[in-house]
């Protein structure tokens, strides 16, 4: 997330707050056999799932590596407005793919 926060006096000379913000992602999922991620369970432990495991997907052809980028639209919030998480969430700026299994941006991102 980025953000700019802006304060202005209003008419009665107090202060107005506004908050100008962006979501931004930027990842590569790929299978490092060094790394994984531990998964909390509902009852209290823990599973661990080892990269290696998903390299094997990669590496017999059911998963493969991707990279993912994006960033939303700017947003603005008024402090002192109705709260963020009670109004409805935005609908998305872009609809995706409708399902479509085919990646647009893929030739751009061949020999990476």
């Amino acid at each position: 997330m980025t953000g700019v926060v802006t304060v202005v006096p209003d008419e009665n000379g107090q202060p107005k707050v506004g908050l100008d913000y962006q979501a931004n992602a930027w990842d590569r999922s790929n299978w490092d056999e060094s790394k994984g991620v531990t998964v909390p369970l509902p009852w209290g432990s823990d599973m661990s799932i080892p990269d290696g495991q998903m390299a094997r997907l990669h590496t017999t052809g059911i998963a493969q590596e991707f990279d993912m980028a994006g960033s939303s639209s700017v947003k603005h919030y008024d402090l002192g407005g109705p709260a963020p998480n009670q109004d409805p969430l935005p609908q998305p700026d872009q609809p995706g793919r409708e399902g479509d299994r085919t990646d647009p941006g893929r030739e751009q991102q061949e020999g990476r």
